[in-house]
């Protein structure tokens, strides 16, 4: 019975021996770090995929067969990632607080586990709800969870999304092959001239052995990060985006200027979007959503980014990176601002608000202790308080500081020619437009290439 699910039992054409082609080189890429935490991914895949088949075999009538398959599925899941991810964080609280001398284990955190063991419980999730039906061959279905261009730092891909590709006929055409090498350019272009170069920045002006930022310049350090943050997963996202076009597959967007939104729901719309409508259909709406009364949903907005914070790291510093995003989300819902149709100076002002919560939460997202996080926050509000009555001016780290605004120029071209697309329709032909990228981004990448770090999500 169980062969008959491999696509080896059948005739061998074109597209089952691709699945296994693309199979065996994502298996081969994931251990290539840290070679038995192949066994990892494996665990998970036959797991959500057993759990699938039974699922699919289960009769909706038997709901509590059911959920005993999906809760084994989502538990085993959770288990995996919560030892690897969450056990030295907990032990080492749990002997800070009682004064125990437990055993705190010393792992590796295995690359991309949060975004494969969430995409394999989504699989379950989405066979239980009856959205798909179970995938009966195990090698497609391992090469869902495994693909190796986005295995490691998403976009976090649904079942439905990608497992119906595999049924398409592939055939090579000159336009796909182009958005490919496009997309893999702008990453390129986006990790190793902007995300590299400011990181190296931010390292210079914000490290263990520099003096830590104040004023203004703690502002613009925050200011630079966020940049980095951005150029760095989107870099990542695209290129992973541009390799699928060219072994045939389409990968969802996970970014669209997240940095011109005036509203906090509607940043959560542009940034990070496979886990933000993650958590929302498998999170926010199992736990009532906005259907059960003001407070309830107040407390539902608040859970669900206290986990994704969590999601993000084992540490304090994300699960108040999230409790801060999540307040900010509440009091938007509270005062009733992201339904409002506000003139242009409230979207102005709501649009600095947004975008000022979002970098003084860098301070956060990049500090290695609470201190550090709230001594580079404190010191960024006085930096605010020094630009609006004083102007901008710095002396550490001068050349540095005129180096990165220029680098963070690109970012806020491109947010603001998103800006005037969507609301004027105006633009230049997509194949002029894109040419003039490309040839100042391959300009870009022969001047100013710098490399050196590793993408900033590969620890997440």
């Amino acid at each position: 019975m169980v062969v008959r699910w491999l696509p080896l039992s059948r005739d061998v054409q074109w597209p089952s021996f691709r699945v296994i082609a693309v199979l065996v080189l994502s298996w081969l890429f994931y251990a290539w770090h840290v070679p038995w935490y192949i066994l990892l991914i494996l665990f998970s895949t036959v797991v959500d995929f057993i759990a699938g088949l039974l699922l699919g075999a289960t009769p909706q009538a038997s709901i509590l067969r059911r959920r005993l398959i999906l809760t084994f599925s989502l538990t085993s899941n959770l288990a995996l990632l919560g030892y690897f991810k969450y056990a030295g964080f907990l032990f080492g609280e749990l002997n800070a607080l009682t004064g125990a001398s437990w055993a705190v284990p010393q792992l590796i955190l295995p690359v991309g586990i949060s975004f494969y063991t969430f995409q394999s419980m989504s699989y379950s999730i989405d066979v239980y709800r009856g959205v798909i039906q179970a995938e009966r061959s195990f090698a497609r279905f391992a090469c869902y969870i495994a693909f190796f261009p986005q295995l490691v730092a998403g976009p976090i891909v649904r079942a439905k999304e990608f497992l119906y590709q595999f049924q398409r006929r592939r055939r090579f055409h000159s336009r796909v092959f182009m958005e490919g090498c496009y997309l893999i350019l702008r990453g390129l272009f986006l990790k190793l001239v902007l995300a590299d170069n400011l990181g190296r920045i931010v390292d210079e002006l914000w490290s263990p052995a520099a003096a830590e930022p104040h004023g203004v310049l703690a502002l613009t350090v925050l200011v630079f990060f966020s940049c980095q943050l951005l150029c760095d997963f989107a870099g990542y996202v695209d290129i992973a985006r541009g390799v699928a076009y060219h072994l045939g597959f389409r990968l969802p967007i996970n970014f669209n200027a997240p940095y011109i939104a005036t509203s906090f729901s509607g940043f959560w719309h542009r940034w990070h979007i496979t886990l933000s409508e993650w958590m929302r259909d498998y999170l926010y709406k199992p736990l009532g959503g906005s259907r059960r009364g003001q407070l309830r949903t107040y407390m539902n907005l608040f859970a669900v980014m206290m986990i994704s914070g969590l999601w993000h790291g084992a540490s304090w510093t994300f699960v108040l990176w999230g409790v801060a995003l999540g307040l900010a989300l509440v009091c938007e819902r509270l005062l009733g601002l992201s339904r409002l149709q506000r003139p242009l100076l409230g979207l102005l002002i709501w649009f600095v608000v947004v975008q000022l919560v979002w970098i003084f939460s860098m301070g956060l997202f990049r500090a290695e202790s609470l201190e550090q996080a709230m001594g580079i926050t404190s010191n960024a509000w006085v930096g605010l308080i020094e630009l609006l009555s004083q102007g901008y001016s710095v002396e550490q780290g001068a050349d540095l500081i005129t180096y990165g605004w220029w680098l963070t120029l690109p970012v806020w071209l491109f947010h603001l020619r998103t800006c005037l697309a969507e609301q004027t329709r105006i633009g230049l032909p997509a194949a002029a437009e894109r040419s003039v990228y490309a040839g100042v981004m391959l300009a870009g990448l022969l001047m100013l290439y710098a490399t050196g770090q590793q993408f900033i999500y590969f620890q997440f």
